[in-house]
């Protein structure tokens, strides 16, 4: 017969004494629901760094890792460019410090965010602080104020923080803590370790947030360069440009992030992110080609865009044209729908909602 140690919460056939902790044991209508358990030899408990500490050493981090690529960059640059002060002010050195800004800033960010539960809160805040200090160093540096490349890359590198938030807390979660109690206690021989039957309905696709999402990333991709002219017409010289190149840069910009703010809108809270921003980006990506194609020419995001892969040369009516379009605004709506339904999650079902009371119920 099994005998039951309430400390140990185990049973052992056949001795009185438990092997464990050597106490009492007890025949299974003996035992207790609210036995004490043993906590001699329990597990401590990790210690959890504050919120602020996370923050601060993702940043410190990022800020360490970019003066690291900085060095790196710098010393190939005066390695095989001989005049590296006019590179580094050219459009393929603004791109460089910028990627070297978006890598750090994602390496802060999921140190930080890792083993967190609301992940995303961490990584965004590391960009927006990373963000702030890089524009204070581009600016004291003597980068022009009034370019508008430099105000965009805040936004950007806070955007890069929120998603590499989100991916850290989904790679390295934060621990679960499991309580399970005995089913029946009071009964040892009794218990049955018996799983309920666990109903997994599909989640129905929303068509209206697929049509909203798509109407964001076409009317998104359509403004964008309107929206960027606006900018810098209306803003008394204090926004411009330095180079043609760089306007065409902004306006890619804006497309893209009007892309993936559409696919998070199809996403949102629907269960099924990924297939909704799927949907919308296929829905989107044949409209703007739709656009290109009744045109005769490529939109100057998607010129931009063409020109970057090398196809700018060939007709917009060629293959290789229409995957690249397509493609890529479908590759960017699925991103999107992915953080829209990582990041909003679905509402608990009506009934399970708590109600607010009023002094007339």
């Amino acid at each position: 017969m099994q005998l039951f140690c309430p400390s140990c919460q185990a049973a052992f056939p056949g001795v009185s004494r438990c092997p464990r902790c050597n106490g009492l044991l007890l025949m299974p209508h003996e035992v207790s629901p609210d036995a004490p358990r043993r906590e001699a030899n329990a597990a401590p408990t990790p210690i959890q760094p504050t919120t602020a500490g996370r923050i601060a050493l993702g940043t410190v981090l990022a800020l360490g890792f970019y003066l690291g690529v900085r060095k790196i960059v710098m010393g190939t640059v005066l390695a095989v460019i001989p005049n590296a002060h006019e590179w580094w002010l050219s459009f393929n050195g603004l791109i460089a410090v910028y990627s070297a800004q978006a890598v750090a800033v994602v390496f802060g960010a999921v140190l930080a965010s890792s083993g967190r539960l609301f992940g995303f809160a961490h990584g965004l805040t590391v960009g927006v602080i990373c963000g702030g200090l890089f524009l204070g160093f581009e600016l004291l540096a003597g980068v022009p104020p009034e370019a508008l490349v430099v105000y965009l890359q805040p936004p950007v590198l806070a955007l890069l923080g929120l998603i590499a938030g989100v991916i850290g807390a989904r790679i390295w979660p934060v621990a679960p803590s499991l309580d399970i109690p005995l089913p029946n206690p009071s009964k040892l021989s009794s218990i049955q370790l018996a799983t309920d039957a666990i109903t997994n309905p599909g989640r129905p696709t929303v068509w209206l947030r697929i049509i909203l999402g798509a109407m964001v990333m076409i009317c998104g991709a359509m403004i964008a360069d309107k929206s960027r002219a606006f900018a810098q017409n209306n803003s008394a010289g204090l926004l411009r440009v330095q180079t043609i190149g760089q306007g065409e840069f902004i306006t890619w910009q804006l497309a893209t992030l009007a892309v993936l703010l559409g696919g998070i809108t199809a996403g949102a809270g629907t269960g099924a992110g990924i297939r909704h921003g799927l949907i919308a980006g296929a829905v989107a990506g044949i409209a703007i080609l739709g656009v290109c194609l009744k045109q005769g020419a490529a939109i100057p995001p998607i010129a931009y865009w063409l020109n970057r892969v090398s196809l700018d040369e060939l007709p917009i009516t060629s293959p290789y044209v229409c995957a690249s379009v397509a493609g890529s605004i479908l590759l960017v709506g699925i991103v999107g729908g992915w953080m829209g339904g990582a990041l909003f999650l679905p509402l608990a079902p009506e009934h399970m909602r708590r109600r607010i009371r009023t002094g007339g119920d």
